[in-house]
């Protein structure tokens, strides 16, 4: 067997553990082998292609992988989905909107909702803009853009 087919199994086998560690660790050091298989295939000697397998791992783990984990962990907190991402949206009313019942149009979609009680209890009529406070299970809290 090759030493270059050796390598690229190497750099296979850390892809595949990567794939479950999620770290980017084996990531590097799959870049690694796959450095250590292009230099075998070129005719390197077994310690050139160790050498150079090795310093693109230790590199990259060193320089490249603080980078990057600090890149995807910067997003992963303040990126609001679902639900969460609707507070302090604007929407429609459709019917009036009181303390106990409502409709309004949020992001394209009907929504029942009600006035946040924390916030106001004037009820705001068919038409008028709102803004959501909070979910409550299937309900928008809301208030007035301009309250009366």
């Amino acid at each position: 067997m090759s030493p270059a087919l050796i390598w690229m199994i190497a750099a296979i086998a850390a892809i595949g553990v990567e794939i479950f560690t999620v770290d980017l660790t084996f990531g590097l050091i799959a870049v690694g082998a796959g450095t250590a298989a292009i230099a075998a295939a070129a005719g390197a000697p077994l310690w050139l292609q160790a050498v150079i397998g090795v310093g693109v791992s230790v590199a990259g783990i060193a320089f490249v992988r603080p980078l990057a984990l600090r890149h995807l962990r910067r997003n992963s907190g303040e990126t609001r989905t679902g639900v969460d991402a609707l507070p302090g949206e604007r929407a429609r009313s459709l019917s009036e909107i009181t303390s106990h019942d409502g409709r309004i149009t949020l992001k394209g979609e009907v929504w029942s909702a009600r006035l946040d009680p924390d916030v106001t209890s004037v009820p705001v009529p068919d038409g008028h803009d709102v803004v959501v406070t909070r979910i409550d299970g299937a309900t928008a809290l809301v208030y007035p853009v301009d309250p009366r």
